[in-house]
């Protein structure tokens, strides 16, 4: 008989044993999670480690096939489940699952996500928006000039249109310096912090990933990163 993993409050996403097959593996497995609403949480993986799997899991994008997950109070371990879920879910820019045409301009997608979430979408509406995420400058700029840096937060500004209790973002560490991925990292955590949303982001570096409220590893390789990043900062404390 399954067993729902409890849900409160403050955990929003509550896993245990989580796992998806694919046909030949798993894309991911034993994934345990409690993650808080009003904190930003990152998932640690290699490349094709899971990350991005996990996270359209917890977006209500994909169904896991071992496992519990509780989302807001619904078992998501069901299409009904993700039914419930996929509202209540925003997405940064994903590669082959939300992408935007790069020959639009930036006002134009806002403009467009805006109205899809009900919220005034006029242009003082939109540039209005922009400007809350510093991104006024870039309204008349064409998706595909964009620098990554401000590509990725068009991405989320665009996940937060319809003010969502989860947030996933991956891929901010692709065409970005260590400082730039960083600043990212910090200002999910501050988003999270302000806004209530659970922010999870999948992230590859697990000196990255300490940047956030919190850091699951799913893999070994991820794991091994966090035991060499402890190792480095208690050698740091003891110094």
């Amino acid at each position: 008989m399954h067993q729902t993993p409890a849900y409160d409050d403050q955990h929003i996403v509550v896993a245990r044993g989580l796992g998806m097959r694919g046909v030949r593996a798993h894309y991911y497995q034993g994934v345990d999670l409690d993650l808080a609403a009003g904190r930003a949480h990152a998932i640690c993986a290699e490349n094709k480690g899971g990350k991005t799997e996990l996270l359209l899991t917890l977006a209500g994008r994909m169904l896991p096939t071992e496992g519990e997950l509780t989302i807001a109070g619904n078992d998501a371990r069901h299409l009904r489940g993700l039914d419930k879920v996929r509202p209540l879910a925003g997405l940064g820019f994903f590669e082959r699952v939300n992408d935007v045409e790069r020959v639009l301009r930036v006002r134009t997608v806002v403009s467009a996500e805006l109205s899809l979430a009900g919220k005034p979408s006029g242009r003082a509406a939109t540039e209005a928006y922009l400007e809350r995420w510093g991104l006024a400058d870039k309204a008349a700029t064409v998706i595909d000039d964009l620098e990554r840096r401000d590509y990725d937060l068009l991405g989320i500004a665009l996940g937060m249109a319809g003010d969502p209790k989860i947030l996933v973002v991956s891929d901010i560490e692709r065409d970005l310096t260590e400082h730039q991925s960083q600043a990212l990292a910090r200002r999910l955590c501050e988003l999270a912090h302000e806004t209530g949303a659970c922010v999870v982001c999948g992230v590859n570096d697990y000196d990255l990933a300490a940047c956030f409220d919190t850091a699951t590893c799913i893999t070994d390789d991820a794991r091994a990163q966090r035991s060499a990043w402890e190792r480095k900062n208690l050698a740091k404390e003891v110094a």
